[in-house]
């Protein structure tokens, strides 16, 4: 059966869906959401690209970043790199021969992949097979043992499900999705007390904004919530697209955030391609290091990606740039017009 018939047969048995149940189906339904499915395809191929598919400067920088992270835990021997999502396992390969093979380094460091994914894990193992017994896999952070060390979520965050809402008469309702001759359409219905909490806490101003629609990402607090109760010591490298709060809810911005890639191409409708094409929504960074400090986290930087790897990059990292023909696809990730200005970075700490 198609992700949408089975969409279908659940509204039919259950009545209209919140726009976060739907979107879940729609990505991570198994086998058939569009981050589960066998056919998932990353980079040039696929719908979208990350940092790590820019070449091998993505992992050289991060490396840097992880070696001093290491240096400020009191260099532990028991030390491990957890990626979430890590995709067709580019990142993980290159920081794998920056920290281990092109150092020969004798450290017992470790790699964890999150992969929800069997056929990209299995993509994965086939690419980084001669680093067998150092890279452990799981399908999901639950399964971690506690662990020290650096845990990098590149892009994660604005790929969970997002609750839609929008003001009428100054009161909230969710867009929930519902049947119109067999194909998805929206309704609006009050608001589920914890998205009324939130507004009222994050973005009241727009409560004088009639017909104002934007997103909210709940599913953000639990997931910092689970980190920090896997992990012993360490920090979280945070890099995705998002804004500070005001800037996410401005006046401006009345459509909200919310996109749709199918094919290299952008759209704005959800209820297109179920579960072939990606959907996301930008990550508001103000709730982000609000729920990381209430977890227990210290919060020790959030700012754009080029001021991160700019800092970076000390004049024996740029010659090794130049000299493997990288400086093109750095400035990717540095200029405003690449993905310097649009991605933010945030650190987390627990020492």
């Amino acid at each position: 059966m198609k992700l949408k018939d089975i969409i279908i047969e659940r509204i039919k048995k259950n009545g209209p869906i919140p726009f976060d149940e739907f979107m879940n189906m729609a990505l991570y339904y198994p086998e058939a959401g569009y981050y589960t499915k066998s056919d998932l395809k990353i980079g040039r191929q696929g719908d979208f690209f990350t940092a790590s598919h820019l070449g091998k400067v993505f992992g050289l920088i991060l490396s840097k970043q992880i070696k001093l992270m290491w240096g400020k835990m009191g260099c532990p021997d028991e030390f491990a790199i957890t990626e979430i999502g890590p995709g067709m396992g580019y990142l993980a390969e290159d920081i794998m021969e920056e920290l281990l093979y092109n150092e020969n380094d004798k450290h017992s460091f470790k790699y964890y992949l999150i992969e929800i994914n069997p056929h990209l894990e299995n993509t994965q193992r086939e690419r980084l097979k001669k680093y067998q017994g150092k890279i452990f896999w799981y399908d999901s952070i639950d399964k971690l043992e506690e662990f020290q060390g650096v845990l990098i979520c590149n892009e994660i965050f604005d790929a969970f499900p997002v609750r839609v809402f929008e003001i009428r008469n100054n009161k909230v309702f969710e867009v929930y999705v519902r049947l119109n001759t067999e194909e998805f359409t929206e309704e609006l219905k009050p608001a589920r007390q914890d998205t009324v909490e939130y507004i009222n806490e994050f973005a009241p101003w727009i409560l004088e904004i009639d017909g104002y629609r934007s997103e909210i990402n709940l599913a953000m607090k639990e997931f910092i919530k689970t980190i920090y109760k896997m992990m012993k010591r360490g920090f979280v490298l945070i890099f995705d697209y998002g804004w500070s709060n005001e800037e996410y809810y401005s006046y401006e911005r009345k459509k909200g955030s919310l996109l749709c890639y199918y094919k290299h191409s952008v759209n704005e409708n959800p209820y297109l391609n179920t579960g072939e094409q990606d959907i996301t929504a930008h990550v508001n960074f103000t709730a982000l290091k609000k729920w990381a400090e209430e977890a227990g986290f210290n919060v020790d930087l959030y700012l754009s990606q080029s001021k991160f790897l700019i800092s970076l990059c000390d004049e024996p990292l740029l010659e090794q740039l130049q000299k493997e023909d990288l400086i093109q696809k750095f400035k990717r990730l540095v200029l405003p017009s690449g993905m310097g200005e649009s991605h933010r970075v945030m650190i987390l700490s627990k020492l």
